[in-house]
């Protein structure tokens, strides 16, 4: 059992130069919570997620307290028209300025083993992962592979009984 059993291709993606704002749109309209980036020859540039964009709104004194200080925000006067400002500070800037670090961005190969893989979500802060396949100096992204793939995969039969492939585990009865 690998990776590419149970990952998602056809991925919506978006360039480099697409705004903050067309990936804000692209999430919604599609119900995804991450948007690979990719070059025009397909290759993996980066990852554009909400965990970045809520990041982006947050109050600035809130980014100096670290993360170990969330519980302590409620002081933050922020109302709706700061948010608006920040919103309004990013919304036309290109998403190439706001990636998610490639150094904390884990990937896998569609021939990663089943298990390595849960090791890897696991161990993410996001909820999906790249799928690349390293061509040469390009790393061509060929899908993603998230927890709910995982699920549908166990509900599915894939990933527990191959051989009922067809069966559902959970039936609607």
């Amino acid at each position: 059992m690998t990776t590419e059993s149970i990952m998602t291709s056809g991925l919506f993606t978006l360039k480099p130069t697409d705004t903050v704002a067309d990936a804000l749109s692209l999430m919604h309209a599609k119900h995804v919570r991450n948007i690979p980036i990719v070059d025009e020859s397909g290759s993996f540039v980066g990852l554009f997620g909400l965990r970045r964009l809520s990041h982006l709104l947050l109050p600035k004194a809130a980014m100096s307290l670290g993360k170990h200080s969330i519980s302590a925000l409620h002081f933050l006067p922020d109302e709706i028209v700061q948010m608006s400002d920040r919103w309004h500070e990013i919304a036309e800037q290109p998403v190439e300025n706001f990636l998610e670090k490639e150094s904390k961005l884990l990937f896998c190969t569609p021939k990663t083993a089943f298990p390595e893989l849960l090791a890897l979500l696991d161990e993410s802060k996001d909820t999906s992962l790249p799928v690349i396949v390293v061509e040469g100096e390009s790393q061509k992204l060929v899908g993603m592979v998230s927890s709910w793939d995982v699920l549908e995969g166990i509900i599915m039969g894939r990933l527990i009984n191959e051989e009922h492939s067809d069966e559902p585990i959970i039936k609607n009865d």
